[in-house]
């Protein structure tokens, strides 16, 4: 019962309470000790050592973080996220007993060891930095993308919960024990060494949903991964923008945080004790604030909200802070309020509270998810790039700025600039930039929540990021170094490089290199190479230098087929020179040579015996039909003359396809113009099994005028090839007025495919009246319902013994009509989003994965889209774990309100009505095996066809 509530209250579902509660309790037993070396740490060190030194101890930890990071870059590529996060525990507990002993020495030694104040300070921050930022990456690794928005906020609230009750210990050791400070260092080292053992556990019970580990684990250095990450960074726009958004958080907060610390703080409670009891009930009262927004608000915020958006929260909060610290010391310091200890304790309080807790509470959780749209594989080095390089780097610039204007550590320069600056100007003016930095990072995180998104898409398919960064590395070359590298392939003497080579001189049209390929042209090569040569040459701008290397070519070319391309190529250059080079190829032994070599002249506007080509072709057309017939039909068409149809006809009846499709293309190129006479024929040809054919008549119908029925034109958009499909729809929109009505009424018909509904919907969607819009969304939802149907007899079918040979197949039946109702869902989705068959593509093919992590992903980028209705539907069933027909029922009932009536007892008839011919055969096979009869008089023609 209790554990019911919590998941109603908490959106956790029952099979997510173990991977939660452990991950739970790791945090809330380190926060607890971490609590404690928080607040003796921040203690000692501005007591023992001076606040002013703070900048000095920020820089120093963000050296040693940087540092850190190579190290941790490298390991994350070959150890598990679980492995590292405990070999950090054991670090943390061992240091914190060599900072215990440190401080025991102290206690003799005290003047001559202040440096262990730092120290310790230094190195506890060291090792809580490492284990925030990889906690994150291991919590994720046991969730799916739209699970860890969920479970984020639950698992995290272990932090503030442990700081209160780390919080609350200290203070009863404080004043009713009287312990000081500096002995109960020890307790952080005990807090590790049990969320240690509880990783154990976590490994031995739990599996990683998406592994941060590569699969190939090589040798790189880790200054080579540091530069394959900085690749990475500088082609992905998210990577810029968290990037960006991180050095401003971290000016922002260092500046908020020397404000409390230095300036309200060390005036407010001189004593150490009492600031050190101060800071153990703030930490109670803060961290029970904490916990209560992160419990109620911030996973609804970020499910509301988006990943994206949410991020743009904590800036927002941040700016609000600094804008109250800067209204109050800038109107202290012109007279107009007076000294307020509860004031400044009040402001104090609050700017910590939004640069501690609720950085914790908003963006810590809502950052850590802008790795959703990151490949898992690349976590640790994007992670330890931002935490070793770029949090360093902000680090170094806030405190840089506090040492100029606070003076910190001069002797002699800095005195001019202290009397420039009185204590009371910096008081306000480090508030004033906190500020301005604050509303940068809110213009930085709109950019940043779009890249989220497309990030997330992009993940769908994998190619890419390989696509992305093969690009990045070529447009990051300069022209000459690309001019550089297209010489050498052309060098070198292996054919693909060269073949590379004048792909890219080709696609990028790079006219400087004409030369050199029609050099590589003239030289004997293998066939592959002169065709490549030739389709660069025809990319190129017409000039007289490419067809000058032709025609040289033509002359001492003696291979066929290279012969035939040249041909090709001169035929689209007019000021050809006239000569007997070309008429001498009509007598070549090659059927393609003659034919492109009769084109090649009949197209020339200055050449008078054309009729002399006609009739060769002619001749040769009368030879008895061979593999050349298709050829001389082809030039036969190319020649355009109405005439000659009569002649092509008999053709169209012959028992070679390709013959077929020649006439038929002959005809269609000698009647363009007049094709609307012969429009019966070209509908038949969409009966045809060619293919290449139905292509033909499609573009050969839209030069006649509107159809009468347009259900074969229709019926050609649920054929597999896509090339016939855009076809297809190319000759429906330049006819949507009139054909309209019959694709509307297609488009809700209940018996079209998948596919053809898409395509359909990808022409009128925008044409549909809100009441059609409507009408499509609840037969969208309607198919969602036989969806969750289906895949509930799904479950009860698995569970039955497969005792029979048709078991796998019924299986397979009902998973193909699950997701065909799935896919209904989804098309309606896209459309209703304003999204694309992209969109629709990778969407399908995550939800359909076996894959966990791609189902996520899908999901994730499902929760971004703009139709809310259907896609909370869809979220909610892949939400729960459904593992058998109880749990289907569950949920049918919860998304319909209906009880989802499937038993044992009516499993047949449920699968009969079906209406599958499949599983109507299947089951009069087990009737027969039972009863040795099979009965096949009401039967229809299909099911008989399969049981015979």
């Amino acid at each position: 019962m209790v554990v019911r509530f919590l998941s109603q209250l908490l959106s956790i579902k029952p099979s997510e309470w173990d991977g939660v509660l452990y991950f739970f309790l790791v945090l809330l037993i380190f926060s607890f000790g971490a609590s404690f070396a928080r607040s003796i740490g921040m203690t000692l060190l501005v007591e023992k050592v001076g606040g002013d030194k703070l900048p000095i101890m920020f820089i120093l930890i963000d050296m040693l973080v940087m540092l850190g990071s190579l190290l941790y870059a490298h390991y994350t590529k070959k150890s598990t996220g679980l492995a590292i996060l405990g070999f950090f525990l054991l670090s943390t507990a061992l240091f914190s007993v060599l900072a215990q002993f440190l401080f025991f020495l102290t206690h003799y030694w005290g003047n001559q060891l202040r440096w262990v104040y730092g120290f310790f300070f230094v190195g506890f921050s060291f090792f809580q930095i490492f284990i925030s930022i990889h906690v994150g990456s291991v919590v994720a690794s046991y969730f799916t993308a739209v699970q860890v928005k969920r479970v984020t906020s639950v698992i995290n609230a272990g932090i503030p919960i442990g700081g209160v009750f780390g919080g609350t210990t200290l203070i009863i050791l404080l004043r009713v024990f009287h312990f000081q400070p500096q002995q109960l260092v020890v307790i952080l080292g005990w807090a590790c060494l049990a969320a240690f053992a509880l990783l154990h556990i976590i490994n031995a019970r739990l599996s990683p949903v998406r592994s941060g580990m590569s699969q190939w684990r090589g040798h790189k250095n880790p200054l080579l991964e540091f530069r394959a990450a900085f690749n990475y960074i500088v082609g992905s726009p998210l990577m810029i923008f968290m990037s960006l958004g991180l050095i401003l958080f971290v000016i922002g907060n260092k500046l908020l945080e020397y404000q409390y610390q230095t300036t309200i703080y060390y005036e407010i409670f001189p004593d150490s004790t009492k600031r050190a009891t101060f800071f153990a009930i703030y930490e109670i009262f803060a961290n029970l604030a904490w916990l209560f927004i992160q419990l109620l608000f911030t996973s609804r915020l970020i499910m509301r909200l988006g990943v994206g958006a949410s991020n743009i929260l904590y800036p927002i909060l941040s700016a609000i802070a600094s804008l109250a610290l800067f209204s109050y010391f800038y109107l202290k310091a012109q007279n107009y309020l007076s000294d307020s200890l509860i004031i400044m304790l009040t402001l104090g309080i609050f700017s910590q509270f939004i640069n501690q807790e609720m950085r914790g509470a908003l963006r810590t959780p809502a950052n850590n998810l802008l790795f959703n749209a990151i490949p898992p594989n690349r976590w640790g080095i994007n992670k330890a790039f931002l935490n070793g390089i770029v949090f360093p780097l902000a680090t170094v610039i806030a405190s840089t700025f506090l040492i100029v204007i606070t003076g910190t550590g001069a002797e002699s320069s800095i005195t001019e600039l202290k009397s420039a600056l009185p204590e009371e100007q910096v008081h306000f003016i480090v508030p004033l930039m906190a500020f301005i930095i604050s509303i940068l990072g809110i213009i930085v995180a709109f950019p940043q929540a779009s890249a989220y998104n497309k990030g997330v898409f992009g993940l769908l398919n994998r190619e890419l990021f390989n696509k992305r960064d093969h690009f990045n590395k070529v447009g990051g070359k300069n022209s000459s170094s690309l001019k550089q590298v297209i010489e050498e392939k052309l060098n070198n003497p292996d054919p693909y490089h060269v073949i590379a080579a004048l792909e890219m001189i080709r696609v990028l049209r790079l006219n400087t290199f004409i030369n050199q390929v029609g050099h590589l042209l003239l030289k004997p090569q293998p066939f592959e190479i002169k065709k490549y040569c030739l389709s660069t040459l025809a990319a190129l701008p017409q000039s007289h230098t490419n067809l000058t290397y032709l025609i040289e070519t033509l002359q001492t070319e003696q291979n066929a087929q290279v012969l035939a391309l040249i041909l090709k190529n001169l035929s689209k250059f007019k000021s050809i020179s006239l000569d007997n080079t070309i008429e001498n190829l009509l007598s070549h032994p090659s059927p393609t040579v003659f034919v492109e070599a009769c084109l090649c002249l009949y197209n020339h506007p200055l050449y008078r015996h054309k009729k002399s080509i006609e009739n060769q072709i002619l001749a040769r057309l009368n030879h008895p039909p061979g593999p050349e017939t298709e050829l001389y039909l082809y030039a036969l068409g190319e020649l355009q003359q109405p005439g000659y149809s009569d002649k092509v006809l008999p053709f169209l009846d012959s028992d070679h396809a390709n013959i077929r499709l020649a006439a038929f293309t002959a005809f269609i190129r000698m009647l363009e113009g007049q094709l609307e006479a012969h429009k019966p024929l070209l509908l038949r040809a969409l009966t045809a099994t060619d293919k290449e054919m139905k292509i033909v008549a499609l573009r050969a119908l839209k030069e006649c005028q509107s159809l009468e029925d347009w259900s074969p034109i229709i019926q050609l958009l649920s054929s597999k090839d896509r090339n016939l499909v855009n076809e297809s729809k190319e000759l429906l929109r330049l006819s949507l007025g009139i054909c309209k009505n019959d694709l509307i009424k297609q488009a809700f018909a209940e018996t079209i495919s998948t596919q053809q509904r898409f395509e359909i919907l990808s022409l009128i969607y925008t044409k549909l009246s809100d009441e059609q819009q409507r009408r499509l969304r609840q037969g969208a939802d309607e198919a969602l319902k036989k969806f969750v149907h289906i895949n509930g007899l799904l479950k009860l079918h698995l569970s039955l013994e497969p005792a029979n040979k048709t078991h796998e197949l019924i299986t397979k039946v009902l998973q193909e009509i699950a997701e065909e109702h799935l896919l209904h869902v989804l098309t309606v989705i896209t459309f209703a989003s304003e999204q694309n068959m992209e969109f629709y593509q990778r969407v399908s093919r995550g939800l359909l994965s076996l894959s966990r992590a791609n189902q996520g992903n899908a999901l994730e980028v499902l929760s971004n889209a703009r139709e809310k209705y259907l896609v909370n539907r869809v979220l909610k069933y892949f939400d729960e774990r459904l593992n058998d027909i109880k749990a289907v029922s569950r949920i049918y009932f919860a998304l319909f309100g209906e009880t989802l009536r499937i038993t044992r007892s009516n499993y047949e008839t449920r699968l009969l009505a079906l209406n599958n011919n499949m599983i109507k055969a299947c089951l009069l096979y087990l009737d027969q095996e039972k009863t040795g009869i099979l009965p096949l008089e009401k039967v229809n023609e299909s099911v008989r066809k399969l049981l015979t």
